[in-house]
């Protein structure tokens, strides 16, 4: 690495691997005298012996760590990766058993990977974020960062409801159903994907759209340009419907009528360490069973 390497580990809690897999990895970094942050939930579960500069709030890792070792599955990744800061850290994501199509590492294959980021060798890619921004009543109320997907939905016990697309300034639809996913391409082997939109590869340069059970046989998921400008926004008759904005599944907000979501590739990626065993394809196959007999 051109700088000084600080790394961040953070592990799901309560799963029983994680804690020696985390113990192993600060004794990797404190006998080749790398700098590191642990995540202070984790720090306190298992009562690591840690100096206080050493703990940091999982929030804050991607802005202290220049490397993040994340441990368990993709929602974990996500809880930490959608803080990252404008010059993003190094994502080693370490499969703990889950299916995982973020967290692609191994346990096998965590110190050999470690150890080619740190010395400049290991194969990287880019992933693409959305950023969403809520308006209501003419003027932006939330902002979020978006690693796989942003999707508008019907709350529990509520009816279909009317969803406008825009893409750039032109209404492309009118949409009656459950809800409609904006997703990543790598956010596309998700929830889009069991909703019935496509696979995408991460190196595409696309947003998803997919709509959630549409009441018409001719609405078909879209794929655009990763520079499109996508606003979905809540009709009139959505009062009786509890629409509800989710981001990654992880946070959100409810909607009104006429509310609107604007969403954009965001101009902040994240840099992920690929596995060295394995390809995209076969990740598929593993994870998916894609195109298997």
């Amino acid at each position: 690495m051109e700088s000084q390497p600080v790394v961040g580990v953070v592990a799901k809690q309560g799963h029983p691997e994680a804690q020696p897999l985390v113990e192993r990895v600060l004794e990797y970094l404190r006998d080749r005298q790398i700098a590191f942050r642990v995540c202070a939930a984790n720090a306190q579960e298992w009562n690591l012996n840690l100096e206080p500069q050493q703990k940091t709030a999982r929030e804050h890792l991607p802005r202290v760590a220049n490397v993040i070792v994340v441990m368990g599955g993709d929602g974990t990744l996500i809880s930490v990766s959608r803080h990252a800061a404008e010059r993003p850290p190094i994502i080693i994501g370490v499969n703990l058993g889950t299916l995982g199509f973020l967290t692609e590492i191994t346990v096998e294959e965590l110190f050999p990977v470690l150890a080619s980021v740190l010395d400049g060798t290991a194969e990287l890619e880019r992933r693409n974020l959305l950023q969403a921004d809520v308006g209501r009543s003419g003027r932006a109320t939330e902002r979020y960062s978006a690693i796989n997907d942003v999707v508008l939905t019907k709350a529990a016990l509520a009816r279909i409801y009317d969803i406008d697309l825009s893409v750039d300034g032109d209404l492309a639809a009118v949409w009656r159903g459950d809800g409609c996913i904006i997703a990543t391409p790598g956010g596309s082997t998700a929830y889009s994907l069991a909703a019935g939109g496509a696979i995408v590869h991460p190196r595409v340069d696309a947003v998803l759209v997919t709509p959630i059970c549409p009441h018409s046989l001719t609405s078909r998921p879209l794929v655009l340009p990763g520079s499109s400008k996508i606003t979905l926004r809540v009709a009139s008759d959505a009062a009786r419907s509890n629409v509800f904005l989710t981001i990654d599944g992880q946070e959100g907000m409810p909607l009104s009528s006429g509310d609107e979501v604007n969403v954009t590739t965001s101009p902040h990626g994240l840099l992920f360490a690929k596995s060295p065993s394995k390809s995209y394809y076969e990740v598929l196959g593993t994870k998916l069973k894609w195109a298997t007999r």
